[in-house]
């Protein structure tokens, strides 16, 4: 058994595990202490997309396998002091495959059958890297972090920072916590012989958001956050295009979005725990809107169980649907009078189910973690009725192993 776990409680150790996910908690359970001694951390994950449907695909286009990314994660936390905590971090992705390129009916002639995805043909292989720092200033009842981010590939480059402030009042059982962050983007397409595609565009966006977290008893805790996030520029992708009818033919063209969207978000997260399952028991829900017309339902439960001897494990299954934007279809029989066209299955209307389990062991000074998650989306999955579904909806299997040291 750990030596940082002996003498905690499984009510509280499950508690406490559980509640650190939520993002205004952490104040609340060290009452506004850092970390007492270094700790680093490491995770890789394995993430496979299911492969088109041969019945989903034109059988002309060849390629249906879909992306397959390796992800290492590395995080540092190191406490300058007692009133100042470092972090830093660093995220490596590879990945290949193909990725959905546009929708065409079967039948072209007359514009009418089931869409059919093209995908992108050749395989796609791209590396990313993503660098971060934050600080955390923990004052007697306040916690005041900054942080910076930047992040590269091979036609992307992204710098964001940004800064909350927490505050636990003296009751310790009540914490707020408000943020403000930016991040300004630039992407430069890869080109392809015969498709038009911008040589060089940007986005910047804005978010701010607000939390209050509740502690009711020892047995339960209560959080709720309101978030506002702003972009504006490029926010088109520069590698869909959109099949559009026009003139008794059709045209393949490059898809366009409006330069300017708004998102609202507003969750609530409960944590409880359970002395007959001697386990945490957490219910989320999150309600999101945008000036695009998409609106969407996350409902996600779960439970954290941790054993006196240091094992601790997770499962959840969570309910996502969403309705579309009001530009998109997934192929247009005539041109639309604002030009705006994306027939990107993420802003199709569509419902998801995903299920994950989780089981870790806490040995000295290490902790060893292990995950799995199972993600399936279909329109029947929606709360509302969808007339035509997207081909490209996506289903993935992902698999995780981490560790974490603390010196």
């Amino acid at each position: 058994m750990s030596k940082k776990q002996s003498g905690i409680s499984p009510a509280l150790a499950a508690l406490t595990s559980a509640a650190m996910a939520l993002p205004g908690f952490s104040t609340v359970v060290k009452a506004a202490v850092g970390a007492s001694e270094p700790k680093l951390s490491m995770q890789y994950t394995r993430y496979d997309e299911d492969s088109i449907p041969s019945g989903d695909s034109d059988p002309a286009a060849g390629e249906r396998d879909r992306y397959e990314i390796d992800v290492l994660q590395v995080q540092f936390l190191y406490p300058l002091n007692e009133k100042w905590q470092l972090t830093t971090g660093f995220v490596y992705d590879d990945m290949s495959g193909s990725s959905p390129w546009y929708v065409r009916p079967t039948d072209i002639g007359n514009a009418t059958g089931d869409p059919l995805v093209v995908m992108s043909g050749a395989t796609i292989d791209d590396t990313r890297y993503d660098f971060r720092a934050g600080l955390d200033y923990f004052g007697d009842k306040y916690t005041i972090s900054p942080s910076i981010a930047y992040s590269t590939e091979k036609d992307y480059k992204s710098i964001a920072g940004g800064v909350s402030v927490e505050y636990e009042f003296p009751n310790k059982a009540t914490s707020v916590k408000g943020s403000i962050s930016a991040s300004f983007d630039e992407i430069e397409p890869t080109q392809l012989a015969g498709t038009l595609r911008v040589d060089s565009e940007d986005k910047e966006n804005y978010t701010v958001t607000g939390s209050v977290t509740q502690v009711i008893n020892k047995y339960t805790v209560l959080q709720s956050t309101l978030g506002v996030s702003y972009f504006d520029g490029f926010l088109t992708d520069p590698y869909k295009q959109v099949w559009i009818g026009v003139g008794g033919g059709f045209e393949i063209r490059p898809e366009n979005r409006p330069g300017d969207r708004t998102k609202y978000t507003w969750a609530t997260q409960l944590r409880r725990y359970s002395e007959l399952l001697s386990a945490a028991l957490h219910a989320d829900y999150r309600f999101y809107y945008d000036d695009w017309d998409v609106r969407s339902h996350t409902l996600e439960l779960g439970l954290n169980k941790v054993t006196e001897s240091g094992w601790a494990f997770d499962t959840s299954i969570r309910y996502y649907s969403q309705t579309q934007a009001d530009f998109y279809e997934p192929f247009y029989r005539q041109e639309r009078a604002d030009g705006e066209y994306s027939s990107d299955y993420r802003l199709s209307p569509y419902g998801a189910i995903s299920l994950r389990l989780g089981l870790s062991e806490s040995i000295g000074d290490w902790t060893v973690r292990i995950g799995a998650e199972r993600y399936l989306s279909d329109k029947s999955y929606s709360f509302q009725k969808v007339d035509v579904e997207n081909p490209a909806l996506l289903d993935y299997t992902q698999f995780t192993f981490g560790m974490d040291y603390s010196f």
